[in-house]
């Protein structure tokens, strides 16, 4: 896994498919803006046409879904040119990145790696599951590692709610591990709830601001107490934990962290705004860069 820096901003500005792109793209998000706007007042004109007739005819349920039709489809249209922009420059841009990397990305309908078995303990039950934008591969000992983006969404009453959204760290570990560890936010009263029925609380002595965010539970507490024992992988933690929830899963072969952004990483920005093609590489290059940098991090500490 190359680190990437300023020479390999360059390289992938100039590669072919790139350079095309960041050529054409402002001149195609311009066309996608005003067909944006032009199907969206079609769809509002057609909801409202289709709303006032019906309802004059004294058609009130049917005047209502009609226009709703209308609405919702003139917006769906008029969204997807600006789909297209702006995929047509994510794509090759990703790619040309992780290659550069020494890894493989894929941008949707994988399998993420490590989540499946960490998901109960970290999260319970969840209704709906979303993953993109994948970063993999293997060291030079054939132990992957991963990055990608998610969202998981639980049931609330009739709806769902979103319970996550960021990034997962996915790591696969050198053996010599026995127990299952997990790190949780803090949830006050609640701490009392073991993810597990065979976990014990693991309390961090010495350590009040981590203690304050952070419940441990772990099967085999001595290792869970040596592994946090590095101020530095505490103080990582909290670092991240500023930013949204951070939890932490660790088998004997694999470490999942996952930590929520505040923002949709991996993109190139909104298309309704004007920008150069390469402030929209730039933004994507050093979304991975911290990306792969905080991977490199946990592999060192939890590899």
């Amino acid at each position: 896994m190359l680190e990437l820096d300023a020479g390999q901003f360059r390289h992938v500005c100039a590669e072919q498919g790139v350079a095309e792109r960041i050529g054409s793209i402002e001149s195609e998000r311009r066309a996608a803006v005003r067909t944006f706007w032009i199907r969206s007042a079609t769809g509002l004109l057609l909801a409202a046409a289709a709303l006032l007739s019906l309802l004059q005819a004294g058609w009130e349920a049917p005047a209502y879904i009609l226009g709703s039709l209308f609405l919702c489809g003139g917006i769906v249209a008029a969204t997807v040119p600006l789909s297209l922009v702006k995929e047509g420059l994510k794509q090759p841009v990703l790619d040309a990145l992780a290659r550069r990397c020494g890894l493989e990305y894929i941008a949707a309908d994988f399998d993420p790696p490590v989540y499946g078995h960490a998901r109960s303990l970290l999260w319970g039950g969840l209704s709906c599951e979303s993953f993109t934008d994948l970063f993999h591969g293997a060291d030079e000992e054939g132990r992957g590692s991963a990055v990608y983006e998610a969202r998981l969404q639980r049931k609330s009453g009739k709806s769902n709610v979103v319970v996550f959204s960021g990034q997962m760290y996915a790591i696969e570990r050198k053996p010599g591990t026995k127990g299952i560890t997990v790190i949780v936010p803090d949830r006050k009263f609640l701490n009392v709830f073991k993810p597990a029925r065979d976990m014990e609380r693991v309390r961090i002595e010495g350590d009040d601001a981590f203690e304050r965010r952070f419940e441990v539970y772990s099967t085999a507490p001595m290792e869970a107490r040596h592994l946090l024992f590095s101020v530095d992988l505490r103080r990582r933690l909290l670092a991240l934990r500023e930013e949204g929830q951070v939890l932490v899963y660790l088998s004997p072969r694999e470490a999942l962290v996952a930590a929520r952004s505040r923002k949709d990483r991996f993109e190139p920005g909104s298309m309704f705004r004007s920008r150069s093609g390469e402030e929209r590489v730039k933004q994507m290059f050093d979304d991975l860069a911290g990306s792969l940098d905080t991977l490199r991090e946990f592999k060192r500490r939890l590899g």
